[in-house]
């Protein structure tokens, strides 16, 4: 069997033997990618669905952790955190919530079987698996009807919104390892887990309550590692992922205040739901959409802004401006018009954790910019198919987790854009001889500035690195 484990926000550097020392055993092992990527925006339901897809945002649709449909809400955003809300932009779109296939309906078509369970919100474990291929379990909710059924009767209810995080994680495990594995024998189990997420949006990077988080998690994974050795005996493969890195918020900015702001510049009066923000995207409806260029100029000019990409069926209006495929987005239905990241530094923290951002996040810290302390996230592999003691820097990412699953089962991936990572599996070629090729695009950002996109390329597949900003 494949387990595939995601700890939310999971920075890689933050993976060391003094906070989490089995995973650090584990990963020095088995095969511990460096230079793996999160899919940009760099938000939990973003990277929900590259995992489940094996696609960038501007295919599998899911552009924000918030969404923006106008027959939805004309006036505002939907949060993807609600599987409700979720659920009603798939209905009003004729009920396909991911445009390209998931992880689990290739599978089922392929006659194998898949499970998914999540201890986050229900957006996020809902996204894993979104036409129920196969049985999805979150605390709060699980699908079909009858998996929730069977859930209530094993263990009286689902939880409610008082339970904790770990109480959240435990009753998960408990229907994974206690109902899913023994009734379904998947060939595939998925489990996000929402740590170190929480605590790091909460308190911050590097302090005692986050460092204790990631101890509990490392003890969480060793303990459902053991369980599922003793069932799965010398077959067990295992892919520890996050879905993004994190950065400390060194400024907050209020996106009320910049939507004012920029409605300011502009000759005419605009209606209610012209200028809407969802995630990192700004919507522009009625009157605004005629004045793209100068909206577009306004936003760049802001000094939090460090990264500004226009959707490409409107790039032409926006001269020396980077589209949104320069980025992975772009050419969905549901893209924004403008696409914003926050600008970034290296600079450390309180604690020494270096990453600082600006962003409209309330908490301490936070994610979703294309700073590579956001971009870099977590990736380690073992087992029987994977290489052992191995450390690889070819670029990689969370795109390529699907992939790499359906070559280990023997089912093809056609139509995915990320990769199989043969430099990780048994018998596979030295990472170390991987070429690794670097390349960068650059545009006008405003206010006499540029954006530089940076980008690493592996096995003829392009991953983002980072959006630096430079004088012009």
């Amino acid at each position: 069997m494949i387990l595939i484990v995601v700890l939310d926000g999971l920075r890689p550097d933050l993976l060391t033997p003094r906070q989490m020392p089995w995973l650090s055993r584990m990963a020095a092992g088995g095969a511990f990618c460096t230079a793996s990527h999160a899919t940009f925006p760099t938000a939990t339901r973003i990277n929900s669905s590259s995992l489940t897809t094996g696609c960038q945002p501007g295919r599998h649709g899911i552009v924000g952790n918030e969404l923006y449909a106008r027959a939805v809400d004309p006036l505002k955003a939907v949060s993807c955190a609600d599987h409700r809300a979720l659920q009603a932009v798939a209905a009003s779109e004729g009920d396909r919530l991911l445009s390209v296939p998931t992880l689990g309906e290739r599978l089922r078509a392929a006659g194998k079987r898949m499970v998914a369970l999540g201890s986050g919100s229900p957006g996020t474990t809902f996204l894993l698996d979104p036409t129920q291929a196969g049985p999805v379990v979150n605390w709060a909710a699980a699908w079909p009807e009858a998996t929730q059924e069977e859930v209530v009767r094993r263990w009286g209810g689902m939880l409610d919104v008082s339970s904790s995080s770990a109480e959240r994680t435990e009753f998960v495990t408990r229907a994974l390892t206690e109902y899913l594995l023994p009734a379904e024998q998947p060939d595939v189990a998925v489990i996000w887990v929402t740590e170190p997420d929480h605590a790091q949006h909460h308190a911050g990077l590097g302090v005692p309550e986050t460092v204790e988080m990631l101890g509990w998690a490392d003890r969480w994974l060793e303990g459902l590692v053991g369980r599922l050795e003793v069932e799965y005996p010398g077959a067990l493969d295992c892919m520890i992922t996050s879905d993004h890195g994190f950065s400390t918020i060194s400024h907050h900015v209020s996106l009320r205040e910049e939507r004012e702001a920029l409605e300011a510049t502009l000759p005419v009066a605009l209606e209610p739901g012209d200028l809407v923000f969802a995630g990192n995207g700004l919507y522009l409806n009625g009157q605004a959409l005629e004045y793209l260029p100068e909206i577009r100029e306004a936003l760049g000019a802001r000094p939090w802004v460090g990264g500004l990409f226009v959707r490409d069926d409107l790039i032409d209006c926006c001269a020396d401006t980077l589209p949104q495929s320069a980025v992975g987005g772009g050419g969905h239905p549901r893209s924004p018009e403008i696409l914003f990241s926050g600008a970034w530094s290296a600079e450390p923290n309180a604690a020494g954790i270096p990453g600082l951002t600006q962003s409209p996040s309330g908490n301490v810290a936070s994610h979703g910019m294309a700073s590579p302390f956001d971009v870099n996230n977590t990736l380690v592999a073992w087992g029987p198919s994977f290489q052992e003691g191995v450390t690889s820097g070819v670029p990689c990412g969370i795109v390529d987790i699907a992939p790499t699953v359906l070559q280990l089962l023997g089912v093809q991936a056609e139509g995915m854009d990320g990769r199989v990572l043969e430099e990780l599996l048994r018998n596979g070629p030295n990472p170390a001889d991987a070429p690794v090729v670097r390349t960068h695009r650059r545009g006008r950002l405003g206010a006499g500035r540029d954006q530089i996109a940076e980008y690493s390329e592996a096995g003829g597949h392009r991953y983002l690195d980072r959006v630096t900003v430079v004088e012009a």
